[in-house]
């Protein structure tokens, strides 16, 4: 006759006590799945250009992009979690990270969109300075609620600290802007946007990997 044994309570993060196993885990897969991702919106934007697509058309074209490189984000980073934070629902962070991305872009999108109709220089800011908290908070928030699932203390932490990852990772992958135009060959072009998004991808994954190391440090996560 066995007896249940009752629900544990909290019980030590994987790695947490080993910060360079958690920055091992982490940093490889997130860097290489963010590159990976970026490279679908790199892809896509430059066959998008090539065809000359009208703006509303060329906004769809990017969303939807921007929805995969998102799926390939989340799947890097749920990967990276299962040996760190297993409990983290994978399936559900993947999801998450995909349609915020894609919101993310669609702010994008529209931000830009003034540019191409001529607006003055004033309505050009004024549309990015608007969007610009809601793109820096469109991922870090859901992933935030789901990583608070199981590291309670985690919630807001980890909303600040993807928000600073990508406001320093976003102005890399714009470093080409003042050195390509119209007339830029479309294989240079994508190389240009290509070897920037190698360096966004790593700075997000390193500044994330920071933080997440400090996040479960000598911390528990709520058993599942």
């Amino acid at each position: 006759m066995t007896t249940a044994l009752p629900r544990q309570g909290p019980v030590p993060v994987v790695g947490a006590n080993g910060a360079p196993g958690v920055l091992r885990a982490w940093v490889p897969r997130v860097a290489a799945a963010e590159f990976a991702g970026f490279g679908i919106p790199a892809a896509a934007g430059t066959l998008a250009w090539m065809a000359d697509l009208g703006p509303a058309l060329f906004l769809v074209v990017m969303v939807c992009a921007g929805i995969g490189e998102g799926a390939l984000l989340g799947a890097g980073q749920a990967a990276a979690l299962r040996r760190i934070v297993p409990g983290v629902d994978g399936g559900r962070w993947v999801l998450a990270t995909a349609l915020a991305a894609g919101f993310a872009w669609s702010l994008g999108m529209l931000a830009g969109m003034p540019g191409d109709y001529g607006a003055p220089t004033w309505v050009r800011i004024a549309a990015w300075v608007a969007v610009a908290p809601l793109m820096l908070a469109s991922i870090p928030l859901p992933q935030a609620l789901l990583l608070a699932r199981v590291v309670p203390s985690a919630r807001w932490r980890w909303a600040w600290v993807t928000a600073g990852a990508w406001a320093a990772a976003l102005p890399v992958s714009f470093l080409p802007g003042p050195f390509v135009d119209e007339s830029t060959p479309a294989m240079v072009l994508f190389a240009a946007f290509a070897v920037a998004g190698a360096l966004m991808a790593a700075v997000m994954a390193l500044v994330t990997g920071w933080g997440l190391r400090a996040l479960v440090r000598g911390r528990s996560f709520a058993a599942a």
